[in-house]
């Protein structure tokens, strides 16, 4: 009787502490929601308001009209740069986890770990030398310098996991395809990457988020408008505005967040499988 008492105890705490995290999470997003199709006088308002008293979409037009606020090229920048990371994600980590889970070569064990560790390494540990690199072969404030960072950043953690994930596969399935005749290289293609799509999906999202909201490294290797996110664009909105309109960085927060949650929702049972999948055997 004491241990059933003890363990509902113990489970309302649980909830509790749950329930409590869950809403400290929420809030700000809904804080953000709510000034994002608010007016601007509502939104300087005090006491302010839990629910817009009029939906307006002007802050939102507003961000993408005007060049002296947004504008649409930062987002433009952030959606070529995420999408060109997310496919190169895809790619490098499905090759390299591959080769981890089906071939056996000397100093693979260490390779695996050293891997983990360059992935832990802070970016502003490493930005010098990237600096450098960037001005000795023309990747400074280009797309393709900044997609290659990021893919190279996310992929150690990424190869990991998609090793972790066609180790589920059988290799059964490839011998029996060879057998038909299939070589390796079609083995790979049209039997292992089908049956690993959930995890290439989970990659792919995750280098997508991984450069969306990217803020430093572009802040130190871009100069040019043409070429900088949408971060470095609110960061300057912020710092360069004698008053700031709250509406209005709201409603850049909102858009910016739009993108991952729909990558997300999209891919979600796929997002799930690939990471519970690659967890199973890494």
């Amino acid at each position: 009787m004491r241990r059933s008492k003890t363990n509902y105890i113990s489970r309302i705490l649980v909830y509790s502490i749950l329930i409590l995290y869950a809403i400290i999470t929420i809030l700000p997003l809904y804080w953000i929601f709510i000034t994002t199709f608010k007016t601007p006088a509502e939104a300087m308002s005090f006491p302010p308001t839990l629910i817009p008293r009029s939906f307006t979409f002007n802050n939102i037009i507003e961000i993408f009209s005007s060049s002296k606020v947004f504008g649409f090229r930062p987002f433009l920048n952030s959606t070529i740069i995420a999408l060109g990371t997310a496919l190169i994600i895809a790619v490098i980590s499905f090759l390299a986890g591959y080769g981890f889970a089906r071939y056996k070569f000397p100093g693979r064990d260490v390779l695996l770990i050293s891997m983990l560790f360059i992935n832990l390494l802070p970016t502003l540990a490493v930005i010098i030398p990237i600096f450098r690199l960037f001005s000795l072969y023309h990747l400074y404030d280009t797309y393709i310098g900044l997609i290659l960072l990021f893919s190279f950043r996310t992929a150690p953690f990424t190869s990991w996991l998609m090793k972790g994930y066609i180790d589920t596969i059988p290799v059964e399935l490839e011998e029996s395809a060879m057998i038909d005749g299939c070589s390796s290289r079609q083995t790979m293609g049209k039997i292992i990457a089908p049956l690993a799509a959930p995890g290439l999906a989970a990659v792919a999202v995750l280098g997508f988020r991984a450069a969306w909201n990217a803020f430093f490294a572009p802040l130190i290797l871009t100069t040019s408008e043409s070429i900088r996110p949408y971060t470095i664009a609110l960061y300057r909105f912020v710092g360069e505005q004698g008053e700031v309109e709250w509406r209005l960085i709201a409603a850049a927060a909102f858009i910016s967040i739009v993108p991952v949650v729909v990558s997300f929702g999209i891919f979600q049972k796929y997002f799930v499988t690939g990471l519970t999948g690659g967890a199973i055997k890494s």
